[in-house]
């Protein structure tokens, strides 16, 4: 087989797992896990906030911390990879409940990768929304014997600590 075909399928299957492992990480509540998928020097856009690595560590814990449950859902990805760079534009659809209401973003995450030593990570996320809708929560969870997603964090358990991957330090 060629080898810069298997190259360039390792190359995708790693970034897809970056990709995976940060919807999982947002979900979960596990910020500790980011640390394996960014790149300590990367940039985040997300409109309201702007910002190197720390900066957006603690900003995305303090915003997604107002949430009772998470879920966030990407699309098929589009991976353009040029060398030791990729860009990474992937369809999101996010659901958030407080308060008793849902809030629904739909939009795209644009990130950015690069390779340092054979690792891929992430270098920087651009986030653009499409639509913001919220709505009052159509049913009373507590009526049906269901394992709910609230308060999901990485101790919880449920949690499948572990299936985030963690590239090599």
């Amino acid at each position: 087989m060629d080898a810069d075909l298997i190259e360039s399928l390792a190359a995708r299957a790693a970034l897809s797992d970056l990709l995976a492992d940060y919807a999982a990480a947002i979900d979960w509540f596990d910020f500790g896990a980011m640390e394996h998928s960014f790149w300590p020097d990367s940039r985040f856009d997300y409109g309201l906030f702007q910002g190197g690595f720390e900066a957006f560590r603690d900003w995305v814990v303090d915003f997604e911390s107002q949430y009772e449950r998470r879920l966030h859902m990407f699309g098929l990805p589009v991976i353009r990879i040029e060398g030791d760079t990729a860009r990474i534009d992937a369809t999101s659809v996010i659901l958030c409940r407080k308060d008793g209401s849902d809030e629904y973003f739909w939009g795209r995450y644009l990130f950015t990768a690069a390779r340092r030593e054979g690792i891929w990570r992430f270098s920087g996320i651009t986030y653009v929304i499409n639509l913001l809708s919220r709505a009052p929560a159509t049913t009373g969870d507590d009526a049906i014997p269901l394992h709910w997603a609230d308060d999901l964090r990485a101790d919880h358990p449920l949690s499948q600590r572990g299936t985030v991957r963690h590239a090599p330090a």
